[in-house]
């Protein structure tokens, strides 16, 4: 990789997480359907992307890269959801992750760094793939979205009594 496509790649990168951070500390519809299109989306671009990487197999070092990263991003998305404030809003219920769930996202970056460090010494370049990544962020939001519909569920449940 040049330096010029690092610096696009920073760029983009620096202005995702942004756009991430910046949404949820902002009040969001807790729609069923919204609150799963992302995960799913990025789900099966990644792994439609790791397809295409792994065609030759992964290595024990790779599959165990992979496994910590998994269970770390999906943990953290639990704990995203967990610290999310939901109420009711004009439009039905709303959530926000807030400014604790913007520091766990932060430690979920903290880690895909650590963990790409750790695959390209490793030499499992399959960890630091395009579809590796996208896969860790929709295990996170798969956490949360968990998380968020189990209390939509009961906030209608005490509703309905």
């Amino acid at each position: 990789m040049n330096l010029q496509n690092a610096v696009v790649s920073g760029l983009v990168a620096v202005i995702v997480v942004g756009w991430i951070m910046h949404r949820q500390t902002r009040w969001q519809s807790l729609d069923q359907s919204r609150l799963w299109r992302g995960p799913i989306i990025l789900g099966l671009v990644g792994f439609l992307q790791m397809k295409s990487v792994v065609s030759g197999g992964l290595g024990v070092t790779a599959v165990a890269l992979l496994t910590v990263s998994a269970l770390l991003a999906g943990g953290i998305g639990l704990v995203m959801g967990l610290l999310s404030q939901v109420r009711s809003g004009a439009q039905g219920l709303e959530a926000r992750t807030g400014m604790a769930g913007t520091l766990l996202w932060l430690v979920l970056m903290a880690m895909r760094i650590g963990v790409d460090v750790v695959a390209h010494l490793a030499g499992a370049a399959a960890v630091t793939s395009v579809g590796a990544i996208l896969l860790t962020v929709a295990l996170n939001r798969a956490g949360r979205a968990v998380v968020l519909a189990r209390r939509a569920e009961q906030v209608h449940a005490v509703a309905a009594h």
